[in-house]
């Protein structure tokens, strides 16, 4: 069906995803005087929020907190068993999660107020690009087509599934659903020993009621860095009682009588068996980039299902992608800083382009 475009609200920039990239990327349109549009399907904050970066390195802190006092307990108590109230560690991390989500909503909502109402404009939604102006957002109560001069994505990533391993985001889970455990497990296995898996392996080695198990096709965790750092972490993570599956390959994996029993093969050809509560699968991420049109418009993707950009712009000149979504490095840091700079570009400033050469990284071990 035709939209009339003389009927459309105009915008100079839509940002689809109110995530770190998407909302950096809307204050700099703010900043530079851009009337902007920001939309999300779910929540102000993304999966950075929920689900990612502040939910775990709070739940780290927290974990790093009881450790620290197991440690006291166990050198100076006559009591050696220190229990962790584990319903008051969610309750923080809730708190910190609704605190972050009320600090952003309330900032968006002041900037309405003071002085940007005809700038700033926000809209939950599912967007889809049906041009390369137009984009059909839709919700439970309506659908609308806006026009705009530049779209951002910023749509970000999900956890990558595996189609021999039945996730049911309760027993068999990935990051996504991690923070809605109820109780501590006595038992967890770990599939990726990459910095997720490695970190959630801390975490809950640290809280000191579950036996943490780390499966890895590797000989080592954490194979992208040093050796020094590797050994040291592995130092650190077997002397907490973590035991690392090295060279070993997941033959199979089963929920039975509500806990999980996995089989795995080393290089060997030894086989084990093992039963656990919990399993956490992080195997990486995957783009969200489904439903939004960009096939049907000739977008580039690479090989893994990520938007091609140069320097944020992608094979479609008035369309920017930012952020997980993209083929670079998926820090929240690095997507803020593409969100501004895409901004930047837009509105004609020419900032020196983005070097992915030298970016720290940091991980919570």
């Amino acid at each position: 069906m035709p939209y009339d475009s003389a009927k459309m609200k105009k915008f100079d920039v839509c940002i689809i995803g109110a995530g770190p990239a998407g909302y950096a990327a809307t204050m700099r349109a703010l900043d530079l005087g851009l009337k902007v549009l920001l939309v999300e399907k779910n929540k102000i904050g993304g999966a950075g929020l929920y689900d990612g970066a502040l939910s775990s390195k709070t739940l780290w802190e927290l974990s790093k907190d009881v450790f620290m006092a197991r440690k006291r307990v166990n050198k100076y108590s006559v009591c050696k068993d220190f229990l962790v109230d584990f319903d008051k560690v969610k309750k923080e991390l809730k708190d910190a999660v609704n605190e972050r989500k009320a600090q952003l909503e309330n900032h968006l909502s002041c900037l309405k107020k003071e002085g940007f109402s005809q700038l700033l404009f926000t809209k939950m939604g599912a967007a889809t690009l049906i041009s390369k102006n137009e984009v059909k957002i839709s919700s439970p109560e309506e659908e609308e087509v806006i026009w705009a001069e530049n779209i951002v994505i910023a749509t970000g990533s999900r956890p990558r599934y595996l189609p021999n391993i039945p996730i049911d985001e309760h027993i068999i889970c990935t990051s996504n659903s991690i923070h809605q455990w109820e109780e501590l497990p006595r038992s967890m296995v770990i599939l990726g020993a990459g910095v997720i898996g490695c970190e959630y392996a801390t975490i809950y080695s640290n809280f000191g009621r579950t036996k943490v198990y780390i499966i890895d096709k590797a000989n080592q965790i954490l194979n992208f860095e040093d050796d020094d750092v590797t050994d040291m972490v592995e130092s650190h993570f077997e002397k907490n009682g973590i035991h690392i599956h090295r060279n070993s390959q997941l033959e199979r994996m089963e929920i039975k009588n509500g806990g999980v029993e996995y089989e795995i093969s080393y290089s060997d050809g030894k086989r084990e068996i093992f039963n656990v509560d919990k399993v956490l699968v992080s195997v990486g991420r995957v783009p969200n980039v489904e439903g939004l049109g960009l096939e049907e418009l000739g977008m580039e993707f690479n090989n893994r299902g990520a938007i091609m950009d140069y320097d944020t712009q992608t094979s479609i000149p008035n369309i920017w992608a930012i952020g997980d979504v993209t083929a670079d490095i998926s820090l929240v840091n690095v997507g803020e800083l593409e969100g501004r700079h895409c901004i930047e570009r837009i509105a004609g400033l020419n900032p020196k382009p983005i070097s992915y050469d030298n970016v720290s990284s940091i991980m919570f071990l």
